[in-house]
């Protein structure tokens, strides 16, 4: 996962959380969520997502527990 930090804004709406704040425009290299304004916080919350995604590609699949 790579993510680069394009713009700053001192005041800007957060794609994230849809808040006022001061935010970043940054851009993940793949489709998760390409480029987008985000605040610091949900900046990091962002890449917590990301990455638990890549560490565990079964989280979110339709892959189903079976009890053996």
């Amino acid at each position: 996962m790579n993510i680069n930090i394009l713009e700053h804004h001192t005041s800007e709406t957060c794609t994230w959380c849809e808040k006022t704040k001061e935010c970043v425009t940054a851009e993940f290299n793949d489709a998760f969520i390409g480029k987008a304004a985000m605040c610091w916080s949900c900046l990091q919350k962002a890449v917590k997502v990301r990455s638990r995604k890549e560490t565990n590609p079964a989280i979110g699949s339709n892959a189903k527990a079976t009890n053996s």
